[in-house]
C-alpha cells in the first residue's frame, strides 16, 4: 500500500504520487527521532525498494526540521552512475517529493564543490572520501555548514576500517545509514549506527544492527511489483578422482566432498580438487547447460505487455577468478555460439569494461561473465538468470548477488518476472536459498490473501542509464526450490509520474563543463573579431585579461565567476573591444 507523504516536514508531494510503505514509516520514524535529538540511524531496504528516494527524502525532512542545511551522501564507486550520478532521475524525484530545485555535484575526481562550497547536495564515493586529497576538500566542505550523512550500503563500513576511518574524520551533523543486507560475516557491528550487544549462552557475544525500520524480502512480495519471484536450482554431482602415487580412486558427491573439508582433518588435495572441478568441461556444461536451456526457454516465450517492444531476458554468471571467467567464456562461445557473451574483470582495460558493461545494460549482449563486477547498485531489471559458479557461501554475500536478478521489469507479465538461480550443491547455499524462496511465498501469500489492499497509483521508477585431478564429472542431483502459489487477487501498487518543466536538480561538474566551453567558444569569436579589426591579440591574451579582471584563471573560477566571464565575453564581443 503506498501511502502520502503530505504529513512529513519538508515534503509537498506532487499529484497522484505516494510512498511506499517502507519509506513513509521509515520517514515518520526518522521525522520523530530528529524531533527527540536523536541523530544516527539504520534503515534497511531491499535493492529496488527506493533507497535514492528516501536518502533524498530524509534530507528535505532533517532540512525541515532544522537539524542540516546541506547533504552528503557517500557510496562505492560501482554504485555512483546507476544509483546518484544522474541529474534527470534525481530531479524527477524531487519532483514527486515536492521539494526546491537544488544543485548537486559528485566528489569522486571532480572538486567543482570545493570552488561552490554552497553546493546543498554532494554525491561522494567512498573511494574518493579514503584519499588524503578528497577527504581534505570534504572536511573543508563539511564544515562550513551542517551536513546530514547518507552512508549508501553500509554493511561495507565496520567500526574499524578504511572506509568508517575516512567518514569519521569529517563533521557532520546527524548521520543514517542505508543497506539491504546490514550484515557481516566478521561479525563486527556498522559503523555509526545503532547496535546491541547480545550474549548468548555460551558467552559469545553478538552485534546486532537495531533499524529504526526494515523492508524485508517477505515486506517487498507483500506489497508486489518491487522484486522477481525466486526459482532456485540446487546441483550436486559425483566426482570420481585419482591418486596419481597409487592409481587409487575416490568417489564421492560435492555434497560429501563439502562436509570433508569442513573438517580438521581435511583431505587438502581433495580441497583443491574442488577447485580445479570449477574448470572441468562437463562440470560446466551440467552446471551452466540447464541456465542456458531456462534463458533460451524465456526468451523464446518472451512479451511485453499490451504488445510493447521490451527488453528479453539475460544471463549473469558468477566466476571464481579472472582466469576462471574467461575460461567460462570461451566454453559459453565454444558450445553456445548463437548467444552473445562477454565478460569484465579488473584485468579488462577500463574503457573496454565500461563498454562491454554499457553493452549488457543496452540488450545487446545475452550472458555477462564475471567476477563480482555487477555488484550493489547496478540494477539490471532483465537479468533472470543467474549461475553461481564462485565459491561464495555467506548469506550476505550471496543475497547481493541474488539480488542483481531479482529487481522487477514492469514491461514483462507477472509470470515472467522470476529469477532462476542455479548453484552447486558444494557450496552449502542451499539453506540459503530456500530461505529465499519461503519468504517470498510468505510474502506473495500475505499480498494475495489482503482483500482490502487497495491499487493506488505508482510512479515510473528512474530509469537505468542508457549512457582438482579428476578422470570424471557425473550430475547427481538438481534440487529446485519453487514458489507453490494458488492464483487468487493481486495487489499492483502504481505510483504516477508528476511532470513539470522546471529543472529540481542541476549536476554542477556538468553546469561547470558547459560555462568553460561556453567561455573558450566567445574567447576565440572575440581574438578573431579583435584580429579582424587589426588587432594583434591571441586568445591567451583575452583569458589573461580575464584572470586579471577576476582574480582567478578559469580552471580555478567557481560558478559565478564562470557566469560573469561569459557575461564579460559578451559584451566585449558585442562592442568589439577589451573592456
Amino acid at each position: 500500500m503506498a501511502v502520502s507523504a503530505s504529513a512529513l516536514p519538508g515534503l509537498s508531494p506532487a499529484p497522484h504520487f505516494s510512498l511506499r510503505e517502507g519509506q513513509a514509516a521509515f520517514l515518520h520514524k526518522l521525522a520523530a527521532a530528529f524531533s527527540q535529538g536523536e541523530r544516527n540511524h539504520l534503515g534497511v531496504f531491499v535493492p529496488g525498494y527506493g533507497k535514492t528516494l528516501t536518502a533524498l527524502a530524509s534530507f528535505l525532512v532533517a532540512r525541515a526540521q532544522g537539524v542540516c542545511d546541506r547533504l552528503v551522501v557517500f557510496v562505492p564507486r560501482g554504485n555512483l552512475r546507476d544509483q546518484y550520478a544522474d541529474a534527470d532521475e534525481l530531479a524527477q524525484m524531487l519532483r514527486w517529493l515536492g521539494g526546491p530545485p537544488l544543485p548537486f555535484c559528485v566528489a569522486d575526481r571532480s572538486e567543482v564543490f570545493v570552488k561552490n562550497p554552497d553546493i546543498p547536495i554532494l554525491v561522494a564515493t567512498y573511494q574518493y572520501a579514503s584519499g588524503q586529497t578528497g577527504n581534505r576538500a570534504l572536511k573543508r566542505y563539511c564544515a562550513q555548514g551542517t551536513p546530514l550523512f547518507v552512508l549508501d550500503e553500509i554493511h561495507h563500513l565496520p567500526e574499524e576500517g578504511a572506509w568508517s576511518d575516512a567518514v569519521a574524520q569529517l563533521p557532520h551533523t546527524a548521520l543514517v545509514g542505508l543497506s539491504g543486507t546490514p550484515l557481516r560475516t566478521d561479525g563486527k557491528p556498522l559503523f555509526g549506527v545503532p547496535h546491541e550487544v547480545v550474549t548468548h549462552d555460551d558467552g559469545t557475544k553478538e552485534h546486532l544492527y537495531e533499524a529504526l525500520h526494515e523492508v524485508s524480502l517477505r515486506d517487498a512480495h507483500a506489497e508486489g511489483e518491487i522484486l522477481k519471484r525466486i526459482e532456485a536450482h540446487v546441483v550436486d554431482y559425483e566426482i570420481t578422482m585419482v591418486e596419481e602415487d597409487s592409481g587409487r580412486q575416490v568417489q564421492c558427491t560435492l555434497a560429501e566432498l563439502k562436509d570433508e573439508i569442513s573438517r580438521e582433518d581435511v583431505d587438502i588435495d581433495r580441497y583443491f580438487a574442488r577447485r580445479h572441478l570449477r574448470f572441468h568441461d562437463v562440470y560446466l556444461e551440467t552446471l551452466l547447460g540447464p541456465a542456458i536451456a531456462r534463458l533460451q526457454s524465456k526468451r523464446a516465450q518472451h512479451k511485453g505487455t499490451h504488445g510493447r517492444d521490451v527488453r528479453n531476458h539475460q544471463l549473469l554468471v558468477i566466476c571464481m577468478s579472472n582466469r576462471h571467467a574467461a575460461d567460462v567464456l570461451a566454453f559459453i562461445q565454444r558450445r553456445y555460439s548463437w548467444f552473445s557473451a562477454t565478460r569484465i574483470g579488473q584485468d579488462v582495460p577500463e574503457q573496454e569494461r565500461e563498454e562491454r558493461l554499457d553493452a549488457y545494460r543496452n540488450g545487446d549482449v545475452d550472458i555477462m561473465v564475471q567476477v563480482d563486477m555487477i555488484g550493489e547498485g547496478t540494477d539490471i531489471k532483465t537479468i533472470s538468470v543467474i549461475a553461481k559458479l564462485d565459491l561464495v557461501a555467506a548469506r550476505s554475500k550471496c543475497l547481493q548477488q541474488i539480488f542483481r536478478g531479482m529487481r522487477y521489469y514492469a514491461p514483462w507479465s507477472p509470470e515472467a518476472n522470476v529469477c532462476d538461480v542455479f548453484a552447486s550443491g558444494d557450496l552449502g547455499v542451499s539453506d540459503t536459498l530456500d530461505w529465499m524462496t519461503r519468504e517470498v511465498q510468505a510474502g506473495m501469500g500475505a499480498r494475495v490473501s489482503d482483500e482490502t489492499r487497495t491499487s493506488p497509483e505508482k510512479a515510473t521508477e528512474p530509469t537505468e542509464r542508457s549512457s582438482w585431478a579428476m578422470t570424471a564429472v557425473s550430475e547427481r542431483q538438481v534440487e529446485t526450490h519453487r514458489l507453490e502459489l494458488e492464483h487468487g487477487g493481486q495487489m499492483r501498487v502504481r505510483r504516477g509520474a508528476f511532470q513539470q518543466d522546471a529543472p529540481q536538480a542541476m549536476d554542477m561538474k556538468a553546469q561547470e563543463e558547459k560555462l568553460r566551453k561556453e567561455c573558450a567558444a566567445l574567447a576565440t569569436e572575440l581574438a578573431y573579431t579583435l584580429q579582424d579589426r587589426g588587432q594583434h591579440v591571441h586568445i591567451r591574451d583575452i583569458h589573461a585579461q580575464a584572470k586579471q579582471r577576476f582574480g582567478k584563471a578559469q580552471a580555478g573560477m567557481s560558478l559565478r565567476l564562470l557566469e560573469q566571464k561569459k557575461r564579460w565575453l559578451q559584451r566585449c564581443t558585442r562592442i568589439k573591444r577589451l573592456v
